[in-house]
């Protein structure tokens, strides 16, 4: 019995061992987030993008630009500036004009945002944490759809400015980080260049990177006495930001006088500067200014109770010794948080981020840095926790996670769960709470939070079954049963198709320019949409008076209301469109209505009008 014990051991230490206990720990978590992000894109596919609202100009706008056209001369866009539409149009020139096109390449930068996160969060903490964080970007953030209007996910964004300028910035915190901790000015002239190129996507986005910006160099002043190394690299990051300024610049001087080009390379700015718009009462909600009151409340609230939940579970999961009564306590307790986890409303789980950010950031300045992993890896969660503070302030005190909240919560919602699962936990275990059981109680309510999110946002996808446009332009939308809109649209774009030239003119009102995109129908007169921020910017005169000087061959009338904005249906009262709707009634006669009258009630129509021969 004894002879035959040694050759057994020998046969057990020769058997090869499981295959993924050859896999490094680093390796393996960003397996997993490779396997979760291709399943729920295969799951998603063709699925993300609303067809009336919003994305129809991310399409229409490269594809004209791609053929000749000049942005903001030839073609009146609002959402930001020049840089996102140029790339997009650029990738038409290279790969041909589709939707998949563009849905490949967003593909290909969620991918690059998700190995960004990775790989400096696990300098920043560990596998299990950065592990963590992408698999809520991925499924919370990039393809979540928590509201019927699908503009809110990283395929197909509302504006690829947001989704350009969200990524460009991720990529500067990581060139300030490096430049910080390995003091190359290298870093800090690819800082710079990104920063100019999210100055030509949206400002909000722009002024939480500057924010940014300028801490990391308070920093470089503060931590180090290498004053000419500063200088030099705030030098060289200055003049890398402008080069993509003069690039833009010198493109549309080309094509128009001085002031033109600089107000083209500004565009993004305009509405900040010489309008209104952001004092409708649309974005009074999008700030929570409309009941600051309430909103503040929930903050506080939201915040509290988690302090509370954290206060109770650090007592509870402090060291005790190992007797059945203290896990049975121990089992209990993470039950009784999952059950109150299942309860809470994830969607309004985004209350509390500006708090969670502060207190982040607070912690992250004055731990001992011989608590993490490796030497000054604090530096790049805190430049995120600053980029994730300037973001914030887009959304006043309405933080959400669903709407802008999509593109604008995300990095807080990582720091958040980077102090819940990693840091906070590192701090406790110095005052005797067991690192591993808070963590694991606090992944485990998070999985619960993740589930509910993924659940809600099926149920928006579920119902996407039937297909628009062809071949590499196919869309998948709402069945007919459940959405007359979709369905609308779909018969509104084959009429035209078999009905009208292809030189046919078109122009939809008030929106819907994925109508255009998908008959390859020119609008003539350059105005894509007629909502209020738009009028408001471009101006109602301005807007009639190009329809009368390029009177399209088409018009297309699609339901849609613009209540969040605090107006009527388009064309119903003197400061939005009647007076429009009235030259339209006297040029235009009506050759085709599907559903019921559109822009009159709730009920859901379009309907095509032709122009009527002109008179000598």
């Amino acid at each position: 019995m004894n002879s035959s014990s040694p050759k057994k051991q020998t046969a057990d230490l020769d058997s090869p061992a499981p295959f993924f206990t050859k896999i490094p720990p680093h390796w393996l978590g960003l397996i997993v987030v490779a396997i979760v992000f291709i399943a729920v894109t295969a799951l998603t596919w063709l699925k993300w993008p609303d067809i009336l609202v919003d994305f129809g100009p991310q399409l229409y706008v490269p594809w004209r630009i791609s053929l000749g056209d000049v942005l903001y001369r030839d073609l009146k866009y609002l959402p930001g500036g020049p840089f996102s539409q140029y790339f997009n149009a650029l990738l038409f020139k290279i790969f041909g004009v589709s939707f998949l096109t563009l849905v490949l390449t967003n593909l290909a930068i969620v991918a690059g945002m998700l190995l960004l996160v990775y790989r400096n969060f696990l300098r920043a903490s560990d596998t299990w944490t950065a592990t963590t964080l992408c698999l809520v970007l991925i499924i919370v953030f990039a393809f979540g759809q928590y509201t019927q209007v699908g503009n809110y996910t990283y395929l197909c964004p509302y504006s690829h400015e947001v989704l350009h300028g969200l990524a460009l910035s991720i990529l500067a915190v990581v060139f300030l980080s490096k430049w910080l901790t390995q003091k190359r000015i290298g870093f800090a002239l690819a800082a710079g260049f990104c920063c100019g190129l999210v100055f030509l996507t949206k400002p909000e986005i722009f002024l939480a990177l500057a924010l940014c910006v300028a801490v990391a160099f308070v920093l470089s002043v503060w931590k180090t006495n290498q004053r000419s190394f500063c200088l030099k690299s705030s030098g060289g990051f200055f003049l890398a930001a402008l080069t993509p300024l003069l690039g833009f610049f010198f493109y549309f001087h080309s094509v128009e006088d001085t002031h033109g080009s600089w107000r083209s390379v500004m565009f993004a700015w305009i509405p900040l500067l010489e309008s209104h718009v952001t004092k409708d009462a649309y974005y009074l909600w999008c700030l929570g200014l409309d009941v600051p009151a309430f909103h503040l409340r929930k903050m506080f609230l939201h915040f509290i109770s988690l302090v509370l939940v954290v206060a109770i579970y650090s007592v509870l999961f402090r060291r005790k010794n190992n007797s059945r009564g203290t896990r049975i306590v121990l089992y209990l307790s993470i039950g009784i948080l999952l059950v109150a986890s299942s309860g809470f409303a994830w969607i309004d789980c985004g209350r509390s981020l500006p708090l969670i950010t502060l207190a982040l950031g607070f912690t992250l300045f004055f731990v001992p840095r011989s608590e993490f992993p490796v030497p000054r890896s604090t530096v790049f969660p805190l430049l995120w926790t600053i980029l994730s503070f300037g973001l914030l302030a887009k959304m006043g005190f309405f933080t959400r996670i669903w709407h802008y909240g999509f593109a604008l919560a995300m990095p807080a919602a990582m720091g958040a769960i980077y102090f819940l699962v990693w840091l906070l936990p590192r701090r406790l275990e110095k005052y005797g709470v067991h690192f591993h059981t808070f963590r694991i109680a606090s992944s485990l309510a998070l999985l619960v939070g993740v589930l509910r999110l993924a659940t809600q946002s099926e149920f928006h996808y579920q119902n996407k079954n039937s297909l628009i446009g062809s071949g590499p332009d196919q869309i998948k939308v709402t069945n007919p049963t459940k959405s007359p809109t979709d369905a609308g649209i779909r018969d509104a774009v084959e009429w035209i198709e078999k009905n009208t030239s292809p030189a046919a003119t078109v122009a939809v009102v008030p929106e819907g320019a994925i109508v255009n995109y998908f008959t390859r129908r020119i609008n003539p007169t350059s105005y894509l949409g007629w909502s209020p921020p738009e009028m408001e910017v471009f101006g109602e005169t301005n807007m009639v008076a190009a329809f009368r000087a390029n009177i399209p061959d088409y018009i297309v009338l699609i339901h849609r209301d613009h209540f969040e904005y605090g107006v009527n249906y388009f064309g119903k009262e003197p400061k939005f469109g009647y007076d429009f709707m009235q030259w339209v009634r006297q040029n235009y006669e009506p050759v085709l209505l599907i559903g019921h009258e559109p822009l009159q009630d709730f009920r859901f129509g379009v309907k095509i009008l032709k122009a009527l021969p002109r008179k000598n």
